[in-house]
């Protein structure tokens, strides 16, 4: 499993949860030790549980997630829990800005089925950093 903590300005912004609960509990800790700054949201890039098995600790911290639409509707098949917030994507792949408030420098984009069929890819605006999660 593979993430990204993405630090802007006095806030952090989460990529993808770990495995479980816990391991994700172990990464909000080491964010707080670390960098000190408040987690504000957490992207998840597709409905697997290395992507989405540590949602519960994000909500029991407060953070909002969000994910594809698809990966909500997908994850309780899958014995996820679904993001809070749901992505939504122009026909062009990128999402609809309505839908992911206060991201900042993360562009979100949906660049068709792949690994899975609700795969996400998010980039950091002026830097050459994409991540593709499990895609790529």
């Amino acid at each position: 499993s593979n993430g990204l903590i993405v630090r802007d300005g006095g806030r952090v912004l989460l990529v993808d949860t770990a495995w479980t609960d816990d391991q994700t509990a172990q990464i909000l800790n080491w964010i707080k030790q670390e960098i000190n700054l408040p987690v504000a949201l957490a992207v998840v890039t597709h409905a697997h549980q290395d992507k989405m098995g540590g949602m519960d600790a994000l909500h029991a911290a407060g953070i909002a997630t969000y994910a594809n639409a698809l990966s909500n509707q997908l994850a309780p098949q899958e014995g996820l829990v679904a993001a809070q917030h749901s992505l939504t994507f122009a026909a062009n792949g990128w999402v609809e800005p309505a839908t992911a408030p206060n991201f900042g420098p993360l562009k979100v984009f949906y660049p068709g089925p792949g690994h899975t069929s609700d795969n996400i890819t998010v980039g950091i605006d002026g830097t050459d950093i994409a991540f593709g999660g499990c895609l790529i």
